[in-house]
Order: structure tokens, then C-alpha cells, then sequence
């Protein structure tokens, strides 16, 4: 009968920062850590490619350079499912025989502050699954989570991994991020896993970016649970894509005094509103990133409205009113004041 070994690693996740709109919900490296996926889902209709490149040198006197990507693609469903896969190449998941190109197809679940991930490693041949746990009280938010790899790094042999991370946001655009892992009854080899990062939002758009320190290879399940004796450095890019943007039409809306556009996957919805002559609309933003409700003409405008935040404009005249985002000018819409 095969040894049955245990992957064991702790750390807690720590957000000191504050809060924004969106939990596990949306997609950004200034909430999870190099090792840890945190159980994010991405944004309703959002399709997410991320690429994350880590690099080792070998010893002198040759000192190469060797890449390991790793590609994510996946895409959230209308409830809180996202499902996806990631490809690795130049992986160490399986190196009898050895199997440079690794993929793992994913979907994950997520609600009231955990999370459920079921997958299979084709390298391995195993079928594995991740559970994460996370609760934020005010600024500090505690992750953890358990492993499960049926037939772990193809050696017919079923193991077990605990972990976690710890980010500190600096800014709402700027956060440091470290986990820690640690296998029990190692193989020869097997090292304790561990990650740290700067992590960085680029302003006023959707998109993320991490400069990383690691001895992990890939972002797999059973290549982030396992450390290597090499330390790589890397990097990582998130890019959202919304389909919604391309997609779809969004039907205009009747209000009266008080009502509400609520400006989420870079939209305006509703992209029409129709009030009454001297009605209030609030202008509520639901994202990440900043964004602005300005006049077509320039005769009002918001300013930036950070995230969680609400703007509101009373339109005491009759006529219509188009508006825009100034940073993302592909986000229009139109009030109608009868």
C-alpha cells in the first residue's frame, strides 16, 4: 500500500486598510497572495486572463535563465461559480516521467466569506479540491484553507495541504502580501513553500500587478502547495475582460426623486434613466477603481468617486442629459428629465 503523507502549511491574511466594496467577489492581487487564490470569483459576465511568469538562475558559471508561466482563463457565471482552467509549462508537478506542461481545469464556489474549488491536474492525473475560509472584521481580513490531492505530483499517492497568506494594504493601490507552507513527512526534496509580494492596482482601471519572490513553481493547486529549492522571482498581470461591454443591452429605467445608477463592470446601469423634473439621482459607485459622472458639456461633474462611494445631482430642468466617465470614457449613459 502507498504512503499516505500530509502537506501541512499555516499563515493567517491581514488587511490593514480601508475596506473596499467588493470581498473574494472580485479579481485583485492586492487581496490574495502569491500562493493563495484567496476563493476571488471575478465580477458577473467577466471573462479574466491572468499570466504569471517566475524565473530561477541557474549556478555559475552558465547562470541561465529558465521561465515558468503559468496562464489562467476563466469566466464567472451569472450566480457565484467561476469556472476556468490554468496551463503551466516548464512545470515539476510530475518529473517521473517528466512532464513539463501541466493544466488544471477549476471551478470554484464561493459565499458568505469561504469558498469550495474542485478540479483535475492532468499531469498528475488527480483530482483535487481546495476549501478556503475568510472573515473580515473592519480593516483585518483572516484566510485560511485546506488542500486535497488525490494522487499528489503523480505519485499514486493522496495528499493533504493547510495554508494561508497575509496582505497589508499601504494604500488603496498598494499592498504587501507573504504566505507560508510547510510539508509533513516530507520527501527528499520537498521543501516548505512560502511567497511574498508587492502588490499593485493601476489606477483608475481594472487591471493588477505583482512583483513576486517565491520557491514555488506554478499556480496549480499541487504546484503552489510544494516549495522547490530554487527561489524565483516573478511577476504577475491580471486582465479582466466584460463582456457585458460588448454584450447584451441594458433597458432603460423609470424613477422618481431618489433614484439610483449604480456605475459595476465598468457600466453605467441602468444606461437610461427617465425622472421627473427636479428628482435627485444618486450615482453610486460598486467597483474597485474610481470613476467620475461628467456632463457631455461640461456643465457638471462628479469628480472622482472612490469605490463604496455615492454622488448625487438634483436636475431641476426638463431635457436630456448625457454623461460619461471621464478616466473610461467608454462608459456613457443618458438621464431623461421630463
Amino acid at each position: 500500500m502507498p504512503t499516505r503523507l500530509r502537506c501541512i502549511g499555516l499563515a493567517v491574511a491581514v488587511t490593514v486598510a480601508p475596506p473596499l466594496v467588493a470581498t473574494a467577489g472580485a479579481q485583485s492581487l492586492l487581496d490574495r497572495t502569491p500562493n493563495l487564490s484567496g476563493g476571488w470569483l471575478g465580477e458577473t459576465g467577466t471573462l479574466q486572463f491572468n499570466f504569471l511568469h517566475r524565473f530561477s538562475v541557474s549556478a555559475a558559471p552558465t547562470r541561465k535563465v529558465s521561465n515558468t508561466p503559468t496562464f489562467l482563463l476563466s469566466y464567472r457565471l451569472p450566480f457565484p461559480v467561476v469556472v476556468g482552467f490554468n496551463y503551466a509549462t516548464s512545470s515539476d508537478v510530475v518529473t517521473t516521467p517528466p512532464l513539463p506542461n501541466e493544466w488544471e481545469g477549476f471551478a470554484r464556489y464561493a459565499r458568505f466569506g469561504g469558498a469550495v474549488q474542485l478540479g483535475y491536474n492532468q499531469a498528475a492525473k488527480s483530482a483535487d479540491a481546495e476549501v478556503t475560509v475568510g472573515r473580515t472584521l473592519g480593516p483585518v481580513r483572516v484566510l485560511a484553507v485546506g488542500r486535497f490531492l488525490s494522487n499528489g505530483y503523480g505519485s499514486d499517492t493522496t495528499r493533504y495541504a493547510i495554508g494561508g497568506g497575509a496582505t497589508l494594504r499601504l494604500h488603496r493601490w498598494v499592498a504587501l502580501a507573504g504566505d507560508f507552507g510547510t510539508l509533513l513527512n516530507r520527501r527528499p526534496g520537498e521543501k516548505a513553500a512560502w511567497g511574498a509580494a508587492l502588490q499593485l492596482a493601476i489606477p483608475y482601471s481594472p487591471h493588477t500587478f505583482s512583483l513576486q519572490v517565491t520557491n514555488t513553481t506554478t499556480a496549480t493547486l499541487q504546484g503552489s502547495s510544494r516549495g522547490v529549492d530554487k527561489v524565483r522571482g516573478g511577476f504577475e498581470f491580471t486582465i479582466p475582460f466584460t463582456l457585458s461591454r460588448y454584450f447584451g443591452r441594458r433597458k432603460a429605467a423609470q424613477g422618481g426623486a431618489g433614484s439610483v445608477v449604480e456605475m459595476r463592470a465598468m457600466a453605467f446601469a441602468p444606461l437610461r434613466i427617465e425622472v421627473n423634473a427636479g428628482a435627485t439621482v444618486a450615482f453610486t459607485n460598486r467597483e474597485r477603481l474610481e470613476h467620475t459622472v461628467t456632463a457631455n458639456d461640461g456643465s457638471w461633474d462628479s469628480g472622482p468617486i472612490a469605490p463604496g462611494g455615492t454622488w448625487r445631482h438634483t436636475f431641476a430642468q426638463p431635457g436630456t442629459y448625457p454623461f460619461h466617465c471621464t478616466p473610461h470614457p467608454f462608459m456613457t449613459g443618458v438621464v431623461v428629465v421630463k
